[in-house]
Formats: structure tokens, sequence, C-alpha cells
């Protein structure tokens, strides 16, 4: 199963960058569709609006999993790495300070937060045009039924 797989790259942030190799072909069909709107192919064509609403609605899903992994794995690794920098000082001795072990932590995760930012940015605009696209045919449907009264 694809998503068990890539569950794994997201172990170690040696093979993070496999996680995006994976997302490639979603990322492209985002793009290719985002290049079409502004193009406005799509504006102009239902059926082409149609099947890629459908390609859009599948991308969005694959995506979704995945951007659950990387939330997932960034606060449980953001959230282990303040809890042992937190008994490491205390364990020296030294004064707790949370704001600046949580910024400690937070650059321990700034791969994964990275990834996370990606696959939610392509999430964002992928949402985007599934909305435009569905406008798209709502407004066609009014139109043709105008037409046919």
């Amino acid at each position: 199963m694809r998503i068990l797989e890539i569950e794994q790259y997201f172990q170690d942030e040696g093979t993070l960058g496999k996680v995006l190799e994976e997302c490639k072909a979603d990322f492209e069909l985002i793009d290719y569709y985002a290049n079409s709107v502004l193009k406005t192919k799509l504006a102009n064509n239902p059926d082409e609006a149609k099947g890629a609403l459908l390609v859009l609605a599948g991308v969005f899903s694959n995506l979704s999993t995945i951007h659950s992994i990387a939330i997932t794995e960034k606060n449980n690794r953001e959230t282990k790495a303040y809890d042992t920098l937190r008994i490491e000082i205390e364990n020296a001795g030294g004064k707790f300070t949370s704001a600046s072990v949580e910024k400690q932590a937070s650059l321990t995760v700034a791969s994964y937060r990275r990834i996370r930012n990606i696959i939610e940015g392509y999430m964002n605009g992928c949402e985007k045009m599934i909305v435009s696209l569905q406008s798209t045919l709502k407004n066609e449907k009014k139109n043709y039924n105008s037409e046919q009264a």
C-alpha cells in the first residue's frame, strides 16, 4: 500500500525528500490544471471542467492522507524534542524556560514543517480549483437551463 510506504519515509529525515517524490505526480496534475485555468481552457469547456474536477478531487484525497501523516509526524517529533530538552535542562539543574525550548524544538522539525507546508500549499490550490470548477459547472448548467426555457 502506497500510504504505508510514504509513512516509512517520514520515519527518517534522510528519506523525507522521497515524500515529495511520491507526491510529484499529484503536484504535476495540480500545476497542469492551474495553468489550464489560467489560460481559461477549462472555463470554456464544461466537459474538460468535469474531468478536471474528478481528477482534482482524487488528487486532493491522495494529498489529504499524506498531509495528515505530515502533521502527525511534525507534531510528534516536536513534542518529543520539547520534552527531551525540558528534561535535559531540569536534570542539569538549569532554569527551564518554555518559550526558548519551544523555539529549539521547533528548529528540530524544520524539514518536516517544510514538507507539510508544501503539501498544504498544493492542497489549498487544488481546493480552490475544485471550488472554481464547481462554480463554473453550476453556472454552465444555469445558462443551459435558461436557454432551454
